[in-house]
């Protein structure tokens, strides 16, 4: 069981903000918040509660549960056949009073990092620290934690209110709806500069370190140099300038940075994991690819919930084969069935986020990043082999999965990246080649890293080369796909590139597999891939009874909703 950096979360600062009561304080405790906020430790837990926002191990976790459903649609995740929570993705029929606005607590979430962050820049100016430069340090996190939110929000909802004071009457927060351009300009792009100057010089370890800041303020560059649609329902495209910014900040990761590219894979006993997916092994959080990884671990609001959401049958059926008594590893001695071989752990099934067959057949053969992101077999230390559906590996504890002792279908262990290494090189190659017109020798450099280590090669029989300025934009758009799968990137990218409608109408949705006596593998949800994605949906709805609150503040919900 791996050994995570467990965050100190403040019963103080847990404090729940409903849809009607967006970042108003309800502090479950007399403790005043001047009596609390008096030191360096309590100021230090006060920021560690910030980072609990993002995974607070409920049922309404944002990166540990509910997140990713927002790629459920688009042409890489799907739900399993059955799979109503994710219904509304798939047939897209999203309404503003959706639960996924109002019970599951997504759009609240994020208020709740920014109000959290506000309360610690609020206090902290009144501290006296031993070390300047540590009080700075955890200004630049509390301020980078802001601007992540608030880069979520916008992506997500477009124009918000600028809220950057701590809440203290309902005032504070009656505010108009500010232009997005506004919130990067103000909000955003402030934080994560002053967060890169100040924030620690260091490898991740569960805090943001002035590379986290730079790789997010690469992401902001690259997304504002894109397409998007205004909350009015204009659809605009961002100053080509944001380029030459998103190359230059990812290149100085690149070239100064701690963090590096993981090459070697890892044996234990039978099992092999791939360079590619060392990054999850479980034995080694916050790898030197890390950049932002949110930690789990099997306690009880402490977890994980995507390993429950993941597995879209407890076993192989469908896509090794319909009857469970086939032997589809006989070739190898192995005369097993199919339902010998399930997961001994019996995961549900639920299959919130499983991969489509078009995700599947997008992959060259003999990348090894097909094999790990998209797991359809286990093999073990000691030489067990467990089958099951296409599932994604990165949302998997496999602990769980096979069962071990200490294990839960729901606080599991599995971490969240949010931001790695592997951005950086992509991000480079993509706005280097905009910004010069061209793909450069570094470019290509940057790409062919990332394919070396998919192909598990050391010399350049899997380089590109020679390629044009539209045919090497594509072959990043291709690489991201392949790299970033089920990592919450796909419709932020489908966005931003103007894609979201030609890459989501008309793809495959059967799995046609070669593997034993298997047959077609159709346990994705009906109806899926055939539904055009309307233009409404580049953004989502801002939640009704926020809508009602806020009338009077002259909030218009989103065009189309």
């Amino acid at each position: 069981m791996k050994t995570i950096y467990i965050l100190v979360i403040l019963p103080f600062l847990l404090l729940i903000y409903s849809c009607e009561d967006l970042l108003e304080e309800n502090p479950k405790t007399t403790i005043s918040a001047e009596n609390y906020y008096n030191n360096e430790t309590n100021i230090r837990n006060s920021t560690d509660a910030i980072y609990k926002v993002f995974n607070d191990g409920s049922s309404n976790s944002i990166y540990g549960r509910n997140w990713p459903i927002l790629d459920v649609g688009t042409d890489d995740v799907v739900g399993r056949t059955g799979q109503t929570n994710t219904t509304d993705w798939v047939q897209h029929t999203i309404v503003p009073d959706h639960k996924f606005f109002a019970s599951w607590n997504q759009y609240q979430g994020w208020w709740k990092g920014v109000a959290r962050a506000n309360d610690v820049l609020k206090y902290i100016t009144e501290i006296d620290f031993d070390d300047e430069n540590s009080k700075n340090a955890i200004i630049g996190e509390a301020r980078a934690l802001r601007a992540l939110s608030y880069l979520h929000l916008v992506k997500t909802w477009g124009d918000l209110p600028i809220i950057t004071n701590s809440i203290e009457t309902e005032l504070d927060f009656d505010l108009p709806r500010s232009p997005v351009d506004e919130i990067y300009d103000q909000v955003i792009i402030p934080d994560l500069v002053f967060a890169e100057n100040n924030c620690v010089d260091d490898l991740h370890y569960g805090r943001v370190t002035k590379w986290t800041a730079k790789i997010i303020l690469a992401d902001v560059y690259l997304t504002r140099a894109g397409w998007r649609r205004t909350s009015a329902g204009e659809f605009v495209q961002g100053d080509a300038s944001n380029w030459e910014l998103a190359r230059d900040k990812a290149k100085e990761i690149i070239d100064n940075s701690p963090h590096y590219l993981i090459t070697d894979e890892i044996k234990d006993g039978e099992h092999t994991t791939f360079a590619c997916g060392v990054p999850w092994y479980e034995s080694s959080p916050y790898s030197a690819e890390a950049m932002f990884e949110i930690g789990s671990i099997n306690e009880a609001n402490f977890g994980n919930w995507l390993s429950v959401g993941s597995n879209p049958n407890n076993g192989g059926l469908q896509f090794w084969g319909g009857n469970g008594v086939n032997t589809p590893l006989s070739d190898e001695g192995i005369t097993k069935t199919i339902n010998d071989m399930k997961f001994p752990g019996n995961p549900p099934g639920t299959g919130w986020y499983i991969p489509t067959p078009d995700l599947w057949d997008s992959y060259e053969e003999g990348d090894q990043r097909r094999d790990f992101n998209l797991m359809t077999r286990y093999t073990t230390s000691d030489g067990e082999n467990y089958l099951c559906q296409p599932t994604f590996r990165k949302y998997v504890d496999i602990n769980y999965y096979l069962g071990l002792p200490n294990t839960s279908n729901q606080n599991t262990t599995n971490n969240t990246i949010i931001y790695r290494y592997a951005d950086a090189l992509l991000i480079y190659a993509e706005a280097a080649n905009e910004a010069e017109n061209n793909p450069s020798l570094l470019a290509y450099n940057a790409i062919n890293e990332i394919r070396r280590r998919a192909f598990d090669v050391t010399d350049n029989s899997y380089d590109l080369t020679g390629l044009s300025k539209e045919d090497f934009r594509k072959a990043v758009w291709l690489e991201r796909r392949h790299e970033f799968a089920a990592e919450c990137k796909r419709k932020f990218d489908l966005i931003r590139t103007n894609r979201l409608v030609s890459e989501t109408t008309d793809i495959k949705t059967e799995f046609t597999t070669e593997m034993g006596s298997a047959r077609d593998y159709t346990n994705v949800q009906p109806g899926y891939g055939t539904i055009p994605f309307p233009d409404h949906e580049w953004l989502y709805p801002i939640p009704q009874l926020e809508m009602e609150r806020n009338i009077k503040n002259g909030w218009v919900q989103n065009e189309g909703y």
